[in-house]
C-alpha cells in the first residue's frame, strides 16, 4: 500500500501538483492520466523512489518511502520507465533474470527465480527469442523484455510508465488483462494516454489537470464527460462516446 499525504510534486521550480493526498492498496489497478506537462511521470518516479520530494509524505507499507534502501524499495516496488534501453550486451533470458536481483542474497531462491522468469517469458511470449541478443531485436520486441524484467522482479508493487507504447493492438489487450490479473493480488499503477483501456480494465483512477489539481476515484464515478473535459482542457460534446 502506497499513503501520500499533502504532496506537492515539483519539476526544478515548477509546482506541478499540489497537496496531493491518496491511497493506493494491493487489489486495485490504477491508472494516471493527463496532458503532457501535467507531472505524470514525475509523480511516477517520485512513488518509485527514483525522485526525492520536498512537501509531504510518502509510505510505503507503514514505512517513510525515503527510509528505505534501494534492496528494500526493489523489493517493494518494481518500475518500469518510458525510455527503453538496450543497456548491456546481453540474452533476452539474461536482462529478465536481473529483474531477481533485489532477492539474490535470500537462500534457497534459485527455483524460485527460475519460475517467475519462465513464467514471465511465456506471458510476454519471448520464448523463441530466450537466448538473443537484447540487441538485435525490435523496438516492441524489447518493451516485452523490459515489461517481463518487471514480471520477473515480483514485486508488490508496479508502477508502470506508458507499458503500451511499442506494443501492437492485440498484444496490449494481453498486456492489460494480465495487469488486471495481477491486481487481484498486487498494486499496479499505470501512466498511459489510453482513455479506453483505462475505462475497459482500470479500477481507480487519477486524472491530472493543468492547473494542478487532481480527480481521484473509482474509474466508474471519475470517468465522465466533466472530468476528461476539465483534464484536457477542451470541450468534447456530451455524447461523444469514450
Amino acid at each position: 500500500m502506497i499513503e501520500i499525504k499533502n504532496l506537492t510534486v515539483l519539476n526544478k521550480e515548477q509546482k506541478l501538483i499540489s497537496n496531493l493526498n491518496a491511497t493506493f492498496k494491493e487489489g486495485e489497478f490504477w491508472a494516471i492520466l493527463g496532458k503532457n506537462g501535467t507531472g505524470k511521470t514525475t509523480l511516477l518516479h517520485t512513488l518509485a523512489g527514483l525522485l526525492d520530494y520536498r512537501i509531504g509524505q510518502i509510505t510505503v507499507n507503514g514505512i517513510e518511502l525515503r527510509s528505505l534502501s534501494s534492496i528494500q524499495r526493489a523489493r517493494e516496488i518494481a518500475i518500469l520507465s518510458q525510455l527503453m534501453e538496450t543497456g548491456l550486451n546481453c540474452t533476452v533470458e539474461q536482462n529478465i533474470a536481473y529483474g531477481r536481483y533485489a532477492w539474490n542474497k535470500l537462500k534457497n531462491n534459485k527455483r524460485s527465480d527460475e519460475k517467475l522468469i519462465n513464467a514471465a517469458i511465456n506471458n510476454m511470449e519471448l520464448e523463441e527469442l530466450r537466448q538473443k541478443s537484447i540487441q538485435e531485436i525490435s523496438g516492441g520486441e524489447l518493451r516485452k523484455v523490459e515489461i517481463a524484467t518487471i514480471l520477473a522482479q515480483n514485486s508488490q508493487i508496479m508502477i508502470l510508465d506508458e507499458p503500451l507504447n511499442h506494443l501492437d493492438i492485440s498484444f496490449r489487450y494481453k498486456l492489460m488483462h494480465l495487469l488486471k490479473q495481477l491486481s487481484d493480488k498486487k498494486l499496479i499503477i499505470i501512466v498511459t494516454h489510453d482513455i479506453q483501456y483505462v475505462k475497459a480494465y482500470c479500477s481507480h483512477v487519477m486524472l491530472l489537470n493543468k492547473n494542478g489539481e487532481t480527480s481521484i476515484g473509482l474509474t466508474s464515478d471519475i470517468m465522465n464527460i466533466n472530468n476528461i473535459n476539465k483534464m484536457l482542457d477542451t470541450n468534447l460534446p456530451k455524447n461523444i462516446l469514450l
